[in-house]
């Protein structure tokens, strides 16, 4: 059977919008098309008003999280149902800057004693720290134009693969092509997780922690020319 790999929507902003008719979670295509191809059945995981309902997340035997403009409290559900519960996750974009923030979040809310289920913790963290609250760094140059399709290749650069790390196992190779969109970055000099990749001008490309979160800044879902990385969901 199929492992049921659940694929992550951004969120425009439920809720905090006027008009009800625009409170829409979003699924690109592509990620789901990678699933497919990687021989796994890909699942939309539906959030209501930003958090998933408990008992749904048993249906996901693992997790790919996409790419989006911020954290909602359902993105810490889903990595931490992975962590608690081992499954594979694949962190894309913001999804690869969530293993961080879910692991530096996690060590702030236990040192300053929150108490109960360390998710809501987090959100609690989140909402008294502010909006202008942030553990990424922001980067400059790393988020070109949308390319047309076919072109995929004009928004790639290279980004080289640290050996010995998940991400080089899979790729085999220390050097791949990638296209990169972002405005922020996992701070280089954290020490929670285990860099795999860095772009020429030493933006963090990559992360990973244990044998089940691997996460990449970059898009491998833009094309077809990067299957093994979501080969990382069936491997196991």
């Amino acid at each position: 059977m199929k492992r049921k790999i659940g694929v992550v929507p951004k969120s425009d902003l439920v809720n905090q919008i006027q008009c009800v008719r625009d409170d829409i979670y979003r699924l690109d295509n592509n990620y789901c098309k990678r699933v497919l191809e990687a021989g796994a059945l890909p699942l939309c995981v539906t959030p209501v008003d930003n958090w998933i309902p408990e008992e749904s997340l048993a249906m996901y035997d693992g997790y790919v999280v996409q790419g989006g403009p911020e954290f909602y409290p359902y993105h810490f559900q889903i990595i931490h149902d992975a962590v608690v519960n081992h499954k594979p996750y694949l962190g894309i974009c913001l999804g690869e800057q969530l293993i961080h923030a879910y692991f530096t979040m996690k060590q702030m809310v236990e040192e300053a004693g929150y108490q109960g289920d360390p998710v809501k913790a987090i959100c609690a963290l989140l909402e008294d720290r502010g909006p202008s609250f942030s553990v990424l760094e922001r980067v400059q140059g790393h988020y070109s134009v949308s390319p047309p399709r076919g072109e995929e290749d004009v928004a790639k650069h290279d980004v080289s693969v640290v050996p010995g790390t998940i991400l080089h196992r899979l790729v085999g190779k220390s050097t791949i092509r990638a296209a990169s969109f972002h405005n922020l970055q996992v701070p280089p000099s954290q020490k929670l997780l285990t860099v795999n990749a860095w772009s020429a001008d030493g933006v963090v490309e990559g992360v990973e922690y244990g044998d089940n979160l691997l996460g990449v800044q970059f898009h491998p879902e833009l094309d077809d020319l990067l299957p093994e990385i979501f080969s990382f969901l069936t491997e196991k």
